[in-house]
Parts: C-alpha cells; sequence; structure tokens
C-alpha cells in the first residue's frame, strides 16, 4: 500500500517549516532526520540506561529511514527551524481511511520553541486535505507539551486510556501508559455534517438504502422549502464517495456491558454531529450458554472451520504487549468460543506477555458476553471505545465497525505502579482540562478494586 505524501509545505512559521518527506528526497534527507532522532530519543531510540530501546528502530538509522521513505507505506513529517531539520512525526496508514500519529520528537536543543505543535498542526493539515481519514493516535502521558500540542490542534476527543502499554521508553522503571484520542478528518466531512443537520437520525441501518437516500436529497429540486437540503447537498457527491458517505450515516448500535453504558455515552457524544449511535446493554446479556443439542451442533460446525476463522493473534514479537483481535460476525455463546479465547490466553502467557488487548466488534450483541467474560472470568478492564475503527474490503463495498477494547496489565504490573491520580506527582490525569480521561481512569480503578475484592 502506497500512502501518498503531499509535497507542499502543510505548515509555516517564521522559523519553523513543516513539510512530508518525499520519496525523491530519501537520498537528502535520510542521515539528517536519522540524527534528529537520535539527538531526540538517544542512539537506537534508547535514551537513559535501563530504557528500552524505542519501538520504531528503522528512525534511528540513515539506512532505515531511507527505506521507509522509498516504500511510501508512512509519511514522515519534518520540521525544519531555521532550516536545520530539528524534528518529525510519522503517520502510519492502518488501512486507506485509517492513520495513526507516531514517533514525534524534537531534538533536546530546539525544545520549548513551538516545534512540536508546528509538527502536528502541519499533519493535521495533510490529513484534512484528504477525501476521509479517520485519525486514532496514543499520547503518551508523562508529556503535557505532546498532549498540549495535539490538544491545541483538536485532537482532544478522548477515547481510551491503556494503562502501562507502552514499553519503558521514557522511564526504566515501569512502563509508559497512553491516552488514545480520535479525530474524523478530510474534505468529505463538511459534506457529511451538513447532511446529518439536514437530513436527521435514524437514516436506516444498511448503506446501499442510505445511499438512496442521499442521491434522492441531491436529485430534489432547490427550492425555498428545500433550503437546508440544497446546502448539504452544495457539493455533489460522486458514486465512489456516496458509500463512504452512507457509512458515516449510518445508524448504529453499540453493545458495551451495562458498567461501560455511561462512559460510551460520554466518548461517543463527542462525534454527535457525524455518527448516529444507540448504547444497549443486554442486563440478561446475550446467553453463554447453550442447549446440548445446539452446542453439539456448533461443535460439529466449528470442527470443519479454520480454528482462527473469530479471532486472531498478534504477538508483537519482542515486546511485553500483544492483542488479540476479534472478526466482525464473531460468535460467543458456546463453550467451543470461551475455548477458543482461552487457547489464545494461554498463547500469550507462555509468552509472558505483561499486557493484552482485545478487540471487540462492538455493533454485535455478542460483544457484550464477550467483554462480560473478560471481565468477570480473565481480569480484563475498561480501555477503550473507537468509533469506526474495524475497517472491511469486501467484494463489494468497503464498511467500518465500531470496536470495544478491553486491556489486561500483568498483576506485578499492577502491583508497582499507581494510576494516574493516585500518587503525590504535579501531574495528575484527573487535572487535565475538558476530558474525559479522569472517568475513563475512575472506571478502571473500579473494575481493579472489584477484581482485588473477588479474589
Amino acid at each position: 500500500m502506497t500512502l501518498s505524501a503531499p509535497a507542499y509545505i502543510a505548515s509555516e512559521t517564521p522559523k519553523v517549516a513543516v513539510f512530508a518527506a518525499s520519496q525523491e528526497q530519501a537520498d537528502k534527507l535520510s542521515k539528517d532526520i536519522a540524527q534528529m532522532y537520535v539527538a531526540a530519543l538517544g542512539p537506537g531510540g534508547v535514551g537513559k540506561e535501563g530504557c528500552e530501546a524505542y519501538p520504531d528502530p528503522d528512525l534511528f538509522s540513515e539506512a532505515g529511514v531511507k527505506e521507509t521513505l522509498l516504500a511510501g507505506e508512512r509519511i514522515i513529517a519534518v520540521a525544519q527551524y531555521n532550516e536545520q531539520i530539528c524534528g518529525a512525526m510519522v503517520a502510519d496508514k492502518l488501512s486507506p481511511y485509517h492513520v495513526e500519529f507516531n514517533s514525534m520528537a524534537v531534538a533536546l536543543n530546539r525544545r520549548g520553541l513551538g516545534i512540536g505543535s508546528a509538527i502536528v498542526t502541519g499533519l493535521r493539515e495533510m490529513m484534512d486535505a484528504s477525501e476521509l481519514t479517520i485519525n486514532t493516535t496514543e499520547l503518551v502521558t508523562h508529556s503535557l507539551a505532546s498532549q498540549a500540542a495535539h490538544f491545541h490542534a483538536g485532537y482532544n476527543s478522548i477515547v481510551g486510556f491503556a494503562f502501562c502499554h507502552y514499553p519503558r521508553v521514557f522511564f526504566a522503571n515501569h512502563p509508559e501508559s497512553v491516552l488514545w484520542v480520535t479525530k474524523f478528518q478530510g474534505k468529505l466531512l463538511s459534506t457529511v455534517k451538513q447532511l446529518r443537520s439536514a437530513l436527521g437520525r435514524q437514516l436506516g441501518t444498511k448503506a446501499i438504502d442510505l445511499v438512496q437516500t442521499i442521491v434522492e436529497a441531491q436529485a430534489q429540486t432547490q427550492t425555498k422549502a428545500q433550503t437546508n437540503i440544497s446546502l448539504a447537498i452544495s457539493s455533489r457527491l460522486s458514486e465512489q464517495q456516496l458509500p463512504l458517505v452512507a457509512e458515516l450515516l449510518l445508524e448504529r448500535t453499540a453493545y458495551v456491558p451495562q458498567l461501560y453504558a455511561n462512559l460510551v455515552q460520554s466518548i461517543l457524544f463527542q462525534f454527535e454531529e457525524i455518527l448516529d449511535r444507540s448504547v444497549q446493554s443486554v442486563t440478561d446479556q446475550v446467553q453463554l450458554t447453550q442447549s446440548k443439542e445446539e452446542e453439539e451442533e456448533e461443535e460439529e460446525e466449528t470442527k470443519a472451520q479454520d480454528p482462527g476463522e473469530s479471532l486472531s493473534i498478534e504477538y508483537k514479537e519482542g515486546f511485553g504487549h500483544a492483542y488479540i483481535i476479534y472478526k466482525p460476525g464473531f460468535k460467543f455463546n458456546s463453550s467451543l468460543d470461551q475455548a477458543a479465547l482461552n487457547s489464545a490466553l494461554e498463547a500469550l502467557a507462555k509468552l509472558e506477555k505483561r499486557y493484552i488487548l482485545v478487540r471487540i466488534p462492538a455493533n454485535q450483541p455478542e460483544a457484550i458476553a464477550l467483554a462480560d467474560y473478560l471481565r468477570q472470568k480473565k481480569n480484563f478492564v475498561f480501555h477503550s471505545y473507537l468509533p469506526l475503527y474495524g475497517y472491511n474490503q469486501e467484494p463489494e463495498h468497503e464498511s467500518f465497525h465500531d470496536i470495544l477494547t478491553l486491556q489486561w496489565i500483568a498483576p506485578d504490573i499492577l502491583a508497582s505502579n499507581s494510576l494516574p491520580g493516585e500518587t503525590d506527582s504535579v501531574v495528575k490525569l484527573y487535572g487535565y482540562p475538558e476530558n474525559l480521561s479522569g472517568s475513563i481512569v475512575r472506571l478502571i480503578a473500579s473494575e481493579l478494586k472489584e477484581q482485588e475484592q473477588n479474589k
């Protein structure tokens, strides 16, 4: 997959210019970019004695940066201060429409000059120039400067918190935690917001029906009575754009455990001018048991299926964390489904993983049973709710879905690290302005306390 990088300067101040390094500039810029990352984060990404290496080794050598630029699969946004490279950040393409910012760094001798803010603003402008970008990015919690730069640039819709997820890059004695933020970007967003305002909500749960609704709106004659709709479709959508816009406007249900319902409502409220969601928590849950006949029938079916059909494991070799990813349409209503999950968890336990993240497609009722099983039987806690983070490239159309994620943190890590807000440090998560981080951490704390009481 090739990620096209704009050749123009995305952001510029009198002293700072930010641009996407191009394939043609690989020979010229690779050495300087690598040297900047070393100056910012240490040789090989090791900043202090006892710390682990920054988990992006290609950025710390001229050969690695050059190979990255020539591959064209990542954008490296470079900041120049007085025409010298002094900072950079990477945009990784996770799908044709999903992006994650990472690896932001500013040379130590250039910090405090607003370079980080310029980099974030520059990359934001690049994403705004795309057709559609769903940007979900991790922000390290120790750096208020990084958070402030992202919040100021509009990356302030917090959707999750990962406790001790990151390697021990910044502190030798404990892993780093990260906030998760989501921002919808791209030229289609203004049309989507106008259509939402004009057409309202509950437009349907099938993309093909919603496409027809949008087409009919476009076809209407501009009259006084139809002023709102006329404004909404001032930019006529192409055949390729119609299904994308329909996916964003679809009416969907978020299926989450009762304990998570209020928080998920708050997360989704941040995107209400785009999305249409109802949150459902079935109090009697999707049944985890079946009749003997049903279970025997499913056993026979499952024997003929690929064992990895419902879930896959990202082992993240060389790191202390790993992911279990469920696919859309998964089932979780039998002992066989539980056994498949248990087998995956056992495989990761043998590798002594200290952190496990499970991603669950959240727009199907089975999500409740799976999440509750993880919470009640396997000591998982809330991590995030990620609107439209899931993507499927199907033969006839592209589709999106929400993701509910839960996290497991090894007991020794929990015992030796306090949640933000529970220490005497100046930086406390509940002190951050106008965000959901405090609510998320308090929910996680309550789940961990309940687990401790149930031992």
